[in-house]
């Protein structure tokens, strides 16, 4: 018999500061009689940082952006009737909105404690782990996406300028899914290439939030062909304190323009990013996707 698949889930640590002291959001669910961070499993084709963000939402009645990633949890559980591997990733969340949270089969009780009294109430110590894992992500100075554009028509497919080329079919199928994966981090400033396939990578986005994309010429095919040294000093532009910032850029520039943001990235296949936030102690976190 072969193994059961491993069962992927995602969550956070929700957290806000209230009168000076550092409050963390625990669910208690009836079925296990236990005090843990909100999590729960993907859903089919579901991105996983769509899924914290869903299921937080869902556990707390609290709206939520994601901010850097506080580390994966292991374990087996039973499905099926043999023994799966757990796979839980974690995200610092703070809330944004909170839409009243209603007890369910699920979870019945919610508590804000101060993290003191949290680590103290948690029924697991994986869980502690994890809620230590947040003082240091707690202090993040900017956060960066950047972002190869999603999959365009072929070169050999399309008679036009290349810099009018669009995206096809797929590319525009993931442009509309990253939507949701950037309101997830918060995004709040938009930098593109001025090329088409790389603009309309964000669009959907843009158009979701009512903001300007702003056009860096530089970070084209062509711009950087034509004056590599062009990305000088857009790292201090593209790393804005207090912002969520996305670049979308292209293959051939991507590894000369991760150099000048300070980032060390391998290949990016179409539609896969990035998420990059620089603490306050200077020091940078950031972790890959595939295509959304």
């Amino acid at each position: 018999m072969s193994n059961p698949a491993t069962v992927i889930a995602a969550g956070g640590v929700v957290w806000r500061e209230r009168r000076g002291t550092r409050q963390v959001l625990l669910v208690h669910r009836p079925r296990y009689d236990d005090w843990s961070l909100p999590k729960g499993k993907l859903t089919a084709h579901e991105h996983i940082l769509l899924a914290a963000r869903r299921e937080i939402e869902e556990e707390t009645g609290q709206h939520v952006l994601l901010g850097p990633p506080l580390g994966v949890q292991r374990y087996p559980v039973r499905r099926n009737g043999s023994t799966a591997q757990k796979l839980v990733h974690y995200w610092s969340a703070t809330p944004t909105d909170d839409s009243g949270f209603e007890p369910n089969d699920e979870v019945d009780e919610i508590a804000w404690l101060s993290v003191d009294k949290a680590r103290s109430r948690l029924s697991y110590p994986r869980d502690v782990d994890i809620l230590d894992a947040l003082e240091p992500a707690v202090s993040v100075s900017s956060t960066l996406v950047l972002v190869r554009h999603a999959e365009a028509i072929k070169r050999k497919d399309w008679d036009g300028k290349d810099t009018v080329r669009p995206l096809n079919n797929a590319g525009t199928a993931v442009s509309e899914r990253l939507t949701g994966v950037l309101a997830a981090l918060g995004a709040n400033r938009l930098i593109s290439s001025d090329a088409e396939r790389c603009v309309a990578t964000i669009t959907p986005y843009a158009s979701s939030i009512n903001r300007h994309i702003h056009l860096w010429p530089e970070i084209s095919e062509r711009g950087y062909d034509a004056d590599p040294d062009g990305l000088r000093g857009l790292s201090e532009r593209a790393w804005a304190p207090g912002r969520v910032t996305v670049v979308c850029s292209h293959r051939p520039v991507l590894p000369a323009l991760a150099r000048e943001l300070g980032l060390k990235v391998g290949k990016f296949s179409t539609g896969s990013f990035l998420v990059a936030h620089r603490l306050g102690d200077g020091r940078l976190v950031h972790e890959r996707f595939g295509a959304s």
